[in-house]
């Protein structure tokens, strides 16, 4: 199985990590090959090692990981990390030890495509699973396209998203109907369920030695320090965020949002996990240090192994995911199931409240707050100042959220989907 996995950042890393650990509960012996541990910082997971060691020892030797070597770098010129020939001649050599029945390649870059060509030098069947960045943005690129769809069309089994899109750009690509499988997907993991308390106090401290990889200047990486630790004093009702940001996640609007809130004396703290490129990140910040008023209110962390994010939806007094404008049309985001699940009360952007594939059991003001358009920074405001004063609010939003949960948890697969292709091979 070649795919990312925990500490690498991203829907697409935990879903291919309990994919892997699903297969060995149901009987399989994996051997999961990943240059995961080549993540650099901004994308990379504070604090997953221990876990996933765990969780390995757990299947006592019907789960192995298999990480890449690192090649010094400019080892070669013009330089890049050879992650597919690393990924190929880590799968040759694990042959050696374990013959493979079956050749899993999850995200088509570099891992769809080394699972194509070893499965051809093995002679051992393929199924490939896309994503939406890989789909829908790689595959336009002219060197890039022709062979990803040489590596679908060539796959005994491509397992594609229901989107109407998606289907029609694996379809173009030349995938067989017939090779072409549209399951449903697979119910949150168990961690959502499972109450757990998120120290702040303990993630600052560890931020704080985690962050002075990324390469801030000192005098940055001091004023976000100071930040973190000033943002510990306050009890005020938070507002939270997770994931990857940028103006199409409404990182920015929020904040200016947050600025009026605090210009109107309103008791609001924000704390988040930013997933960002280091110059991004700092980029991101240094709009939000530029908010005076919100000094002492707000805590950035890293992002954090996906079995510690429920605790962190659960820290919070709402949850905001306000992506907009985003250019993938099929892609597929997790994070609202995750906070409904939590019962955490939840805004969302009005393209996300449309692009769920729950949206017509999403009412506002019910299950959901919506706000229209984020970057009408007055509206977002708005239904902030809702949420954070409100208790009876927040208290119908957590219930209904959590009866829609139970409702949307019910109708998908209790396992990942692969486990019933391949019991369909």
């Amino acid at each position: 199985m070649f795919g990312k996995m925990p500490p690498i950042q991203g829907g697409v890393s935990k879903a291919t990590w309990i994919a892997a650990t699903d297969l060995v509960t149901a009987g399989h012996t994996v051997t999961f090959i990943s240059n995961a541990n080549s993540m650099g910082y901004g994308f990379r997971q504070m604090g997953s090692a221990s876990s996933i060691e765990a969780t390995v020892a757990g299947f006592s030797g019907k789960l192995e990981i298999r990480q890449l070597e690192a090649v010094p770098r400019l080892s070669y010129i013009p330089w890049a990390p050879p992650y597919l020939s690393q990924l190929l001649g880590n799968a040759i050599a694990a042959a050696k030890l374990r013959t493979p029945d079956l050749v899993i390649g999850w995200y088509l870059e570099p891992y769809g495509v080394a699972a194509s060509i070893f499965g051809q030098l093995a002679d051992t069947p393929v199924i490939l699973r896309h994503a939406g960045s890989d789909l829908g943005r790689l595959r336009k690129v002219a060197d890039l396209g022709p062979l990803y769809d040489r590596c679908l069309a060539s796959a005994s089994r491509v397992v594609a998203s229901k989107k109407h899109d998606a289907v029609e750009i694996v379809l173009d690509a030349g995938v067989r109907r017939e090779s072409l499988v549209q399951p449903r997907g697979r119910r949150l993991d168990d961690s959502f369920w499972e109450p757990t308390r998120f120290d702040f106090e303990a993630l600052v401290d560890e931020a704080e030695a985690f962050f002075s990889n990324y390469g801030f200047e000192r005098d940055f990486l001091k004023k976000l320090t100071d930040w973190n630790r000033e943002g510990l004093r306050s009890s005020d009702p938070i507002v939270g965020s997770y994931g990857k940001i940028g103006i199409a996640k409404g990182t920015y609007s929020l904040i200016d949002a947050l600025d009026l809130l605090a210009d109107r004396n309103l008791p609001v703290a924000y704390r988040a996990l930013w997933s960002a490129a280091p110059d991004r990140f700092a980029h991101a910040f240094n709009h939000l240090a530029s908010k005076k008023r919100l000094r002492g209110r707000t805590i950035i962390l890293p992002p954090l192994p996906p079995w510690e994010v429920p605790a962190f939806i659960r820290s919070c007094s709402v949850i905001t995911f306000l992506e907009n404008n985003f250019p993938i049309a099929f892609h597929g985001p997790q994070i609202p199931r995750e906070v409904l699940a939590c019962g955490t009360p939840l805004i969302l952007s009005g393209e996300i409240c449309s692009k769920v594939s729950f949206a017509a059991e999403l009412a506002d003001r019910t299950n959901v707050l919506r706000a229209e358009d984020p970057n009408n920074v007055a509206e977002l405001a708005s239904v902030l100042e809702l949420a954070i004063t409100d208790r009876e609010v927040r208290a119908s939003l957590s219930h209904h959220g959590k009866t829609l949960s139970r409702v949307i948890e019910s109708t998908a697969l209790p396992h990942d989907p692969l486990i019933d292709v391949i019991r369909s091979m």
